[in-house]
């Protein structure tokens, strides 16, 4: 081990047959992983090392990479979280395999398993049942709200928390319900939180990466046309009030107006500036595909020969790479790089941590620099970069006014200050 934490985690969970490492990007969680597979493999505890990962943290080569790096002799499958949830065929494989053997299974981003209702993380609950040992990895265990924390532990083990999960919710959450929305309850505030940490806390060990180079922010203002962004938020304010449901589909609505302010002439242009004023190499993060130049050089969810684009880049052939959050913001080591642009912003936090975390990691020398595109005179603009800023979701900052927009009044009312 070469830090204290990789160190504290390890003998923490050598003792465990599952445990979940919410470390922060580049503290090293997956080689203290590796490694706690490693050694259980050579005390033939295990025969079957499963590792699920996002299907863009695998296809970059990077977590081969690692494993060669730190464990090159242990036989480890890869597979990804997407997979468990489109393929049968997968699926059914590795379970079959998992029955058979004594498995040690990680599951890295474990907040892919999130969602209760998605296929994949159903499947992946499953896989992690028939395993004798089983890692979580993630930057932060919870991202929205509370009910992150469910899946995950089940994942670990039902025993950690012995309840269902309607059982959980109605623990740990208080529920607004509204006659008028039955069917969509909100939470209000959480309980029992310090029940809930000492039900877990045995089981996480958490590291906060601490490096003596600094992280430096700085916003780069820009604004459209006032006129043309009332209009077009107006315009789109019918399409998205259910007047059956006298709710205002914020979600939706926030979408179409970000895609729309992001797509401007303006936005473009104060990218450039932000570029143009950098003498390094940079990577700029989009949400919006769409917002890429059209010859710029890009890592999306289409391009295949990610390594290849990455070893350039590394070299110092072209100065500017575009990527979306989805394909660039998971497992990439790109320390090399010291500066990011934040184009358009992604609502989840932990994308932005994940993002943020590609240049920031252990081995930097040098400061690493964060600017952010901003619509000066959007005021969604504003509430997204308050929630990035305080690290919380966009949706939990607004659940409380959007329950009080039971008429087209009062939701009109609530846009305006957008």
């Amino acid at each position: 081990m070469i830090n204290i934490d990789q160190e504290l985690a390890y003998k923490k969970f050598s003792r465990l047959k599952c445990g979940a490492l919410f470390m922060a990007m580049g503290t090293g969680k997956t080689k203290v992983a590796l490694t706690l597979a490693q050694s259980k493999y050579a005390q033939e505890k295990v025969d079957f090392v499963l590792y699920i990962a996002p299907a863009s943290a695998i296809s970059s080569g990077n977590l081969e990479a690692e494993k060669q790096k730190w464990t090159p002799e242990l036989p480890v499958t890869f597979a990804t979280c997407e997979g468990f949830g489109a393929s049968d065929r997968i699926y059914l494989e590795i379970l079959s395999k998992v029955k058979k053997t004594k498995t040690f299974c990680i599951c890295d981003e474990s907040l892919y398993i999130k969602n209760i209702e998605a296929k994949r993380t159903r499947r992946i609950i499953e896989i992690g049942s028939f395993s004798m040992y089983r890692l979580i990895l993630n930057g932060t265990p919870v991202t929205k709200n509370i009910l992150d924390v469910w899946t995950q532990m089940e994942f670990l083990s039902p025993k950690i928390f012995d309840m269902s999960f309607r059982e959980f919710k109605y623990m740990f959450c208080v529920y607004s319900r509204n006659a008028k929305k039955a069917r969509k309850k909100k939470i209000v505030r959480y309980i029992n939180v310090s029940y809930l940490i000492s039900l877990i806390s045995p089981y996480v060990y958490q590291a906060d990466l601490d490096l003596e180079v600094k992280k430096k922010y700085a916003d780069r203002c820009y604004y459209v046309d006032k006129w043309k962004y009332n209009n077009y938020k107006n315009k789109i304010f019918d399409k998205y009030y259910d007047s059956y449901e006298e709710e205002l589909q914020f979600y939706a609505f926030a979408q179409v107006l970000q895609r729309w302010y992001t797509s401007q002439p303006e936005h473009r242009e104060a990218v450039q500036d932000c570029i143009n004023e950098i003498n390094d190499t940079i990577i700029v993060f989009v949400k919006y595909v769409n917002n890429i130049p059209e010859n710029a050089i890009k890592i999306t969810g289409a391009t295949k020969n990610r390594e290849e684009i990455i070893d350039r880049f590394r070299r110092g052939e072209f100065k500017v790479l575009y990527m979306t959050y989805g394909c660039g913001s998971f497992s990439l080591n790109l320390q090399f790089c010291k500066n990011i642009i934040f184009a358009d912003h992604d609502w989840d936090y932990s994308r932005r941590v994940q993002a943020e975390g590609r240049i920031y990691r252990l081995g930097s020398g040098e400061d690493v620099m964060y600017y952010d595109i901003v619509c000066e005179n959007s005021g969604l603009e504003k509430l997204i970069q308050d929630c990035l800023k305080g690290k919380k979701s966009l949706l939990a900052m607004v659940k409380k006014e959007i329950t009080k927009l039971d008429s087209k009044d009062k939701a009109k009312k609530f846009i305006e200050k957008l």
